[in-house]
């Protein structure tokens, strides 16, 4: 075949596919078709990379997507924590729960312990391997969550279903118990949770132990045994116990012996004589 006949051939088929919205495949089907060239493929296997190549370049798309829209904060992942600094972490159930069959069966991850180690890494690091695999998420620090959940009070739940809030896989939620919430907005809190209930995932991060969240929660006891009840019943608890990532270069700091101050010159001339 002539060089002007292949690449005849080549636009039409690039045309075709740009027709069928392979519109990555139609870019780079002439580096594809000298690969097939050069490895004597068959036409099979040629179609193959081509098909492959189209579907890695949307599922790119897909993931930096949904990412964007997410609201997770970048640059958390399970391949960024460190490991050493905080063995506590059940490294071996958090790479078991990075699979997200958890997502897939709509059951809930409760991570536990004081400010600064590691919860809210981990949480949104799990958000993001649910998305590369396939899954929406959603994250929220609870204050803003809260926000959000208080401007929807009157919408009626008909209307709700568009919400990320409720119609993502994932749904995390951050910094659980830095601040308690008032009735009204506990019975929201409860509202949620009972929507997602069997349908949805939750993540949440808490500086609070569970005994404690009734403080959270307008100090109702009722109300927050109904929240834990849905909440607790398909859950994987993660409690982490261990120094602040935030405070370790202070730690550092504070051990360095004091650096001396330089003395006046007169004083100096004073100790020498």
């Amino acid at each position: 075949m002539s060089a002007a006949k292949r690449r005849v051939d080549l636009d039409s088929v690039a045309e075709r596919c740009r027709v069928l919205k392979l519109l990555h495949a139609a870019e780079c089907l002439g580096e594809l078709a000298e690969e097939a060239s050069r490895d004597d493929l068959s036409p099979i296997r040629f179609l193959d990379r081509v098909l492959e190549r189209e579907i890695e370049r949307k599922d790119e798309r897909r993931i930096a997507t949904s990412l964007k829209l997410s609201g997770l904060p970048p640059g958390k992942t399970l391949e960024g924590f460190d490991w050493t600094f905080q063995p506590r972490a059940d490294r071996a159930k958090l790479e078991t729960l990075a699979t997200c069959a958890f997502v897939r069966q709509a059951e809930n991850v409760l991570f536990m312990g004081p400010p600064g180690v590691g919860k809210s890494h981990l949480a949104v690091a799990l958000g993001v391997k649910a998305i590369k695999n396939g899954f929406s998420a959603t994250h929220y620090v609870l204050d803003d969550l809260m926000h959000v959940l208080r401007g929807d009070a009157a919408v009626p739940p008909r209307r709700l279903k568009a919400k990320r809030y409720l119609n993502s896989a994932l749904l995390i939620i951050d910094e659980v118990g830095f601040r308690p919430l008032d009735r009204a907005e506990a019975n929201l809190f409860f509202r949620l949770v009972s929507a997602r209930y069997e349908k949805g995932s939750i993540i949440l991060t808490s500086n609070k132990h569970v005994r404690d969240w009734p403080e959270i929660f307008a100090d109702d006891e009722i109300l927050t045994t109904a929240i834990l009840d849905r909440l607790l019943h398909h859950v994987h608890i993660i409690h982490i116990d261990g120094r602040s990532y935030r405070l370790r270069e202070i730690d550092g700091l504070l051990r360095q012996p004091p650096t001396p101050s330089p003395q006046p010159k007169e004083v100096r001339q004073i100790s020498k004589s």
